[in-house]
């Protein structure tokens, strides 16, 4: 296909049909009359080959081929809307660039709902995609351009140039139980700590012994694991109905706490999570890329 005869203004126009879902909305979205939409719609139909959207009672649903064409879409639109902010500088509250980010249960948690919540107050249209976390393939997916930011305890490749990472800093270690626990009071020697029956989060490409169960080891102890489990989101729903205890990060028993009448107790092993944002060098003098980094950084010192 010649390039020169692609309007790319079509692809605006694809963008906003395809995340709205409406043709209406995305009208009133872009600032174009509805004819002149489905003008340009027909125009990129028949550029794909496809029909890229069938009518519903409630709008349009993409097609299989409109499925496909919307990622790389959307990622030339942002290379380009970055590239323009090299020379102005980069306005969050107006800019309508997306973010890619795969930040684990920790920033999902925590991070997350304080960027929406600054996002909605600015009235702004960037838009986040989270994706669900996989360290074996956010190297690749970053690497292609496919994850702007990646949040884990350790950097992403320490021997790799293309990425870059940072230290946000690091989480105590505490314990979390119900709030009328029968058996704990306010501390834990480590031997009440052994006795217990635990919850434990098994972290993804993890492998052996905790370092929790290591320390215990060292001295004769060793506790029982009643349950494992593979995100965080699990820990309020068991911990609330049983008399199981867990250990994490301060910053999420904090927010369990709070949220779902449980209760922190100091940890009678003392070790810290130290937590790392990476992301791809290229994009390191990126305003926009600068702005979410700094945005991210900042809450989680905040926190």
């Amino acid at each position: 296909m010649n390039l020169r005869s692609v309007d790319l203004n079509l692809l605006t126009v694809f963008d906003a049909v395809y995340t709205e879902g409406n043709m209406s909305r995305a009208s009133d979205k872009i600032g174009m009359s509805q004819p002149a939409l489905s003008l340009a719609i027909s125009r990129f139909r028949r550029m794909a080959g496809d029909e890229l959207f069938e009518r519903t009672g409630r709008g349009v649903r993409p097609t299989p081929r409109a499925r496909e064409l919307a990622v790389p879409v959307r990622r030339a639109l942002d290379m380009i809307a970055s590239a323009l902010e090299q020379g102005v500088g980069f306005d969050a509250t107006t800019s309508d660039r997306t973010f890619n980010l795969m930040l684990s249960d920790y920033g999902d948690l925590l991070l997350i709902p304080r960027l929406m919540e600054w996002l909605e107050e600015q009235e702004a249209k960037i838009r986040i995609s989270t994706r669900s976390f996989d360290k074996g393939e956010a190297r690749s997916e970053m690497h292609f351009g496919d994850i702007d930011l990646f949040l884990w305890l350790e950097p992403l490749d320490r021997d790799n140039d293309e990425f870059i990472s940072q230290r946000l800093g690091a989480d105590s270690n505490v314990c979390l139980v119900r709030a009328d626990h029968p058996d704990i009071g306010n501390s834990l020697s480590l031997e009440e700590f052994a006795k217990l029956k635990h919850v434990v989060l098994r972290l993804p490409d993890s492998y052996g012994p905790t370092l929790i169960d290591r320390e215990l080891w060292s001295h004769g102890l060793q506790r029982e694991h009643s349950m494992t489990i593979h995100s965080i989101f699990e820990f309020p729903r068991v911990l609330g109905s049983t008399s199981l205890i867990a250990s994490m990060p301060v910053k999420i028993a904090e927010h369990f706490a709070t949220g779902y009448g449980l209760r922190v107790v100091p940890s009678p092993i003392d070790f810290e999570t130290p937590i790392y944002l990476s992301w791809p060098r290229s994009m390191d003098r990126d305003p926009g890329h600068q702005w979410l980094r700094d945005f991210l950084i900042k809450s989680f010192k905040e926190m």
